[in-house]
């Protein structure tokens, strides 16, 4: 079962829940994308040179900015659910807002994420296409746990 089928049936709880839910699922990928994001950083400018016509530092900033920004929502949804509270509920105009507010800076990970897989197709080291399958693999899962309990429209798995 896909993280996306676990958590859809969650879809069906309050928008204050979902939110509570979406901040505790999104742990563990969030991580995954840190570390991802830490490892390529560490990467020396001679081990990039060849990728991104040698402007993968540029890429770089690109993670590290949406991360911030990544972070810094999911940090607000609470905050959120608490204003909202005070004014009848989290309202389904307000919770899409929100949901487009993270997909921002995750479509940027993951455009990023994209981009370094097709890195894979110039004989990258086994430990950079490790990382980047890593990259891609954490921004899947967060869209997984963005989608299940955010999206009105349900998708396959």
């Amino acid at each position: 079962m896909s993280l996306y089928q676990r958590l859809r049936p969650f879809y069906q709880r309050p928008p204050e829940e979902r939110i509570r839910i979406m901040q505790a699922e999104l742990a563990a990928p969030l991580d995954a994308l840190r570390r991802a994001i830490d490892e390529l950083s560490r990467l020396s400018a001679d081990q990039t040179a060849s990728l991104a016509e040698g402007r993968f530092g540029e890429l770089i900033d690109v993670l590290r900015d949406s991360m911030a920004r990544l972070d810094t929502l999911v940090a607000e949804g609470i905050d959120r659910c608490e204003v909202a509270r005070a004014v009848g509920g989290l309202s389904d105009q307000a919770l899409r807002m929100y949901r487009h507010d993270l997909l921002t800076p995750l479509n940027n990970l993951r455009g990023v994420a994209l981009l370094a897989r097709r890195f894979s197709n110039v004989n990258l080291p086994a430990h950079l296409a490790r990382i980047i399958g890593d990259l891609d693999s954490a921004s899947c899962d967060v869209l997984d746990v963005i989608d299940a309990l955010t999206s009105s429209q349900e998708r396959d798995g």
